[in-house]
């Protein structure tokens, strides 16, 4: 376990690889655990980083940080105190989504480039138990997403910071960040996600330099499909050109930069 601290509040983090620098943003479903599997599988050619925001994981609780522009300036804190080299490459999944792309949009030039997985494009698109009375850890089992990684991590979370980010991310339309982002962009979704529905044709239409992929998954593809997902994610971090090339793999395949 690595600790750090920012704005004297308690920063957990974990690290490994060589490389290329990518970080990890998790989402209201535990912590950083869960992205140890693709942060293992880039780590021959990247030097992978995880985190846990506020009021997750083993990182402070601090009610007063729990908004996306506080998450931002986490993840910008988090960068500098670590002196990681830029630009990044981020990974964000659910909130951490909406985190990397608003990071991404606010400091371009500390980005090479972003994967949105989950990302909730607008308010509707999140189920609306997520601003139930349900706790989260049960809906989550209830939908049939039962993980190790997922289920010892989501039970740390002040139930205070998933419900003031999912009643912040429920009022954000997030199609303009996407139009404004000025970096290479994949945004990921699962077909079967039942925590935040695909958006479907509501996107703006693909580009060389932003790529929308669906998967035949429901809200955790970096645990349902292992193989396929980290493939996925090394194919967009090794990408040169044309983004829209990607697509998902069913074997991994040793590829050489």
């Amino acid at each position: 376990m690595s600790i750090t601290t920012l704005e004297n509040q308690l920063v957990h983090y974990e690290v490994t690889g060589h490389g290329t620098p990518v970080i990890f943003v998790h989402g209201w479903h535990g912590s950083w655990r869960y992205w140890w599997p693709t942060m293992q599988a880039l780590s021959a050619r990247n030097r992978t980083y995880a985190f846990d925001l506020w009021g997750f994981g083993d990182s402070s609780q601090h009610s007063e940080k729990y908004s996306l522009d506080a998450y931002v300036e986490m993840l910008h804190g988090f960068l500098d105190v670590l002196a990681v080299r830029k630009p990044v490459i981020l990974v964000g999944h659910a909130l951490g989504a909406a985190v990397s792309l608003r990071y991404t949009v606010k400091y371009p030039q500390d980005v090479d480039r972003v994967a949105a997985v989950s990302l909730p494009v607008t308010g509707t698109y999140m189920n609306e138990r997520l601003a139930g009375d349900d706790p989260f850890a049960s809906f989550v089992r209830s939908a049939g997403m039962s993980w190790p990684e997922v289920d010892n991590e989501v039970r740390k979370a002040d139930t205070g910071a998933i419900a003031k980010s999912v009643y912040e991310l429920r009022q954000t339309d997030f199609l303009p960040d996407i139009s404004a982002c000025e970096r290479p962009m994949m945004l990921v979704f699962g077909k079967q996600d039942q925590i935040v529905k695909e958006p479907g044709n509501s996107l703006p239409l693909p580009t060389p330099e932003r790529t929308y992929i669906s998967l035949d998954a429901n809200h955790f593809p970096m645990l349902e499909d292992k193989v396929k997902f980290n493939r996925l994610v090394l194919d967009f971090v090794l990408a040169e050109g044309d983004l829209q090339q990607i697509s998902p793999k069913d074997h991994w395949v040793r590829r050489n930069r």
